[in-house]
């Protein structure tokens, strides 16, 4: 089956989308020398210009099937990338790669059939991911986001390892399926731009799932040299200075009663100003699971410095953030939340 099947209608991204999940790819791969990436269902072209001011130096690549979307990513990136239309032979043609982005295109609106819900073909998946890992260098890393079909179902996840970090808690927010059409879990839309409630409601077959079913997006495959984990976001040599402020908070989704066993995720936060315009916030992050049991627990650092410290300060006091108003109004276009 050819990977140049239509699977969703819905093209809408924006720029700097799933940057946490970006930027430490950058980290696994902290040299652009001779670095490949291929962006899968790049759409309008707008991750591929997010990865091209992480990885100035990498060559790029970005396939889709929608024309239109062709041109508008072609016109937005120039010669800084090749866009091409995504075929099994075109995929093999520019390969191989060093890096493969699959984010929110093995899926689909969920829909009703005979009475049973449905996502994406079973058969299409596993002929996608082949294809794609065919094109992967051996080491190489696979980034796939909102599936429908978590990745260790795939015959080939053998082959791979799962990188996890504590960084990344759950961008995986769409229905869960198993391959042979069990529905797992129903996703929850959450708030903001990147759908952070990461609420599921368990469906009839919810005990299969794993807790990384919800979690892992990066996949090393075997052959290359393993990468080091990222445990933290700590800025070498942040500058020191008297701490001016500090506080703390906590994220609880509230969440709508339903018959049906769910899991969540919740954060507690504390954070302290370092010099006037960096900010250290300690996490700690845990899943609720469909059981009430807590798995996934997470205790990270993160550096927040600059324009990004000063809009932290501004809402965290209750007033309209300055700095996100203003970067709001001098956008291009208005930044509206995609359907994944």
């Amino acid at each position: 089956m050819s990977v140049s099947v239509q699977l969703q209608t819905n093209n809408k991204t924006f720029l700097g989308r799933h940057w946490t999940e970006h930027t430490i790819l950058r980290r696994y791969k902290p040299s652009d020398k001779d670095l490949s990436i291929l962006s899968f269902g790049c759409s309008t072209g707008e991750e591929l210009a997010t990865l091209r001011i992480l990885f100035p130096a990498a060559k790029l690549f970005g396939c889709d099937i929608d024309w239109v979307n062709l041109q508008s990513a072609r016109a937005l990136l120039g010669d800084s990338a090749v866009i091409f239309h995504s075929s099994d032979a075109e995929i093999t043609r520019h390969g191989p790669f060093d890096l493969v982005l699959c984010n929110s295109v093995l899926l689909r609106h969920t829909e009703v059939v005979n009475g049973r819900k449905q996502g994406v073909n079973p058969a299409f998946w596993m002929d996608a991911l082949a294809t794609l890992d065919s094109a992967l260098k051996p080491g190489g890393i696979m980034q796939i986001i909102n599936s429908n079909i978590p990745f260790r179902y795939h015959r080939l996840a053998a082959n791979y390892q799962a990188i996890r970090s504590p960084l990344i808690f759950g961008p995986n927010f769409v229905d869960q399926f198993d391959p042979a059409g069990n529905h797992l879990c129903s996703g929850v839309g959450g708030a903001g731009w990147s759908a952070i409630l990461n609420r599921h409601l368990g469906e009839e077959a919810w005990k299969q799932l794993l807790p990384s079913d919800l979690q892992d997006i990066h996949f090393q495959k075997k052959g290359g040299e393993p990468v080091a984990p990222i445990e933290d976001e700590v800025i070498p040599n942040l500058p020191g200075g008297d701490c001016w402020a500090s506080g703390s908070m906590t994220y609880r989704p509230r969440l709508a009663p339903d018959s049906r066993p769910s899991t969540h995720t919740e954060i507690d936060l504390t954070w302290a100003t370092v010099g006037v315009d960096n900010i250290r916030l300690n996490r700690q992050s845990r899943r609720i699971w469909f059981d009430g049991s807590i798995v996934s627990p997470s205790d990270v650092v993160v550096h927040l410095p600059g324009a990004a410290a000063t809009a932290f300060i501004e809402a965290s006091t209750g007033r309209r953030s300055s700095r996100l108003t203003m970067d709001a109004l001098i956008a291009a276009q208005a930044i509206r939340p995609p359907a994944f």
